[in-house]
């Protein structure tokens, strides 16, 4: 075999492998983690001042994965006051298992959700939450059994 045989075939074997990984690469998509980034950018700051007043409290939130559900327990300071918010739940390699939740705790600052369908695998859980009219946001990675 001479130079010119050995080098076309370097470059036929070079474009099958870069087709190859081209047509692998397009049947495993990568779902965006949300559709509204922009929107979501813009109130940013917000959301770190909302997440500096959780991080002050004396504890953070507490959110446990166990048994088919969840349970919230707040700081404390804060038991008897009214607490509620919103607890969004992403789950990163599988958008159609995403939840939100409406959380409203207790007189002893605990929130049960029982048998909502999570699967097991990993959450990115993000609870926007209010108590005595001041915001606050916690956020904690979650595996469910």
């Amino acid at each position: 075999m001479n130079w010119g045989k050995g080098t076309a075939l370097t470059l036929i074997a070079f474009a099958g492998l870069m087709t190859w990984f081209v047509i692998m690469a397009s049947r495993n998509p990568e779902p965006l983690v949300t559709e509204q980034y922009y929107e979501q950018e813009l109130k940013y700051q917000d959301h770190i001042e909302r997440r500096a007043r959780a991080l002050a409290l004396s504890a953070e939130v507490d959110i446990h994965a166990a048994g088919g559900g969840l349970r919230l327990r707040f700081p404390d300071e804060l038991k008897g006051a009214p607490i509620d918010g919103r607890l969004t739940l992403v789950r990163p390699n599988d958008p159609a298992a995403d939840r939100v939740l409406d959380v409203r705790a207790d007189t002893s600052g605990t929130f049960l959700a029982q048998f909502i369908g999570l699967l097991p695998g990993r959450y990115n859980a993000v609870l926007d939450w209010s108590a005595r009219g001041v915001t606050y946001c916690t956020e904690d990675r979650i595996v469910v059994p």
